[in-house]
């Protein structure tokens, strides 16, 4: 993917704002994301046409899953997982589904924003101890910030807790939302970077995102 105009500028807003998101994590915000293998999951991954909701995030080989790994360590350590596919191609991976509401001046309605990250990686299906392995599920309830241009047909999501935040930045049309994803842990359970990190791209269905 080629780096434009307009994705520079998205990552110095993403790299900006997230100072100021730090600060107020430390004063103790209450958590948005609810996380683990097998949650409780309240995103919905069907667009009101009924056709599916959900799309992918994707990135380059070993690189992917080490940044993946990273992000899971606010819950879990990285070795928890097995193989985590970067192609967004099979059904191993890493699968995304957000439902974003945005009032008429392009600010997001922040209590009615949810987003859901599900990893399949290689050990989901498998049994452990009479149990079978599910896919680890981050679901965040509520937005921090976000806005929508929808003369430029941009947007930028951050969904923020204690325990980090995770933004989308990205384009979209009447089919499809693409771009980049992006992240900062300020915790962690192995002693994983706590740097701001790019997780890789995304896609998503228009139809799911915005209605």
């Amino acid at each position: 993917m080629k780096s434009s105009i307009f994705t520079k500028l998205a990552l110095g807003a993403v790299m900006a704002m997230s100072l100021g998101m730090a600060a107020c994590a430390k004063k103790g915000e209450s958590s948005v994301r609810v996380a683990g293998r097998g949650g409780n999951v309240t995103t919905s991954s069907t667009c009101s046409t009924g056709a599916s909701a959900v799309g992918r995030i994707y990135g380059n080989g070993n690189n992917f899953e080490q940044m993946v790994k990273i992000f899971v360590s606010t819950t879990l350590p990285g070795t928890s997982f097995g193989t985590i596919d970067s192609t967004g191609k099979t059904s191993n991976g890493v699968f995304l589904t957000a439902n974003l509401r945005f009032d008429a001046n392009g600010k997001v309605d922040k209590t009615s924003s949810k987003m859901l990250i599900q990893i399949r990686d290689s050990f989901v299906g498998q049994m452990d101890n009479g149990k079978e392995i599910q896919p680890y599920e981050v679901q965040f309830t509520s937005a921090y910030d976000g806005t929508l241009n929808k003369n430029n047909r941009t947007f930028t999501i951050t969904f923020q807790d204690e325990l980090g935040w995770i933004a989308l930045s990205g384009t979209y049309d009447n089919t499809n939302a693409w771009g980049t994803v992006y992240f900062q842990n300020y915790k962690t359970v192995d002693g994983s970077s706590t740097a701001q990190q790019t997780m890789g791209s995304f896609w998503v269905p228009s139809c799911g995102l915005f209605n």
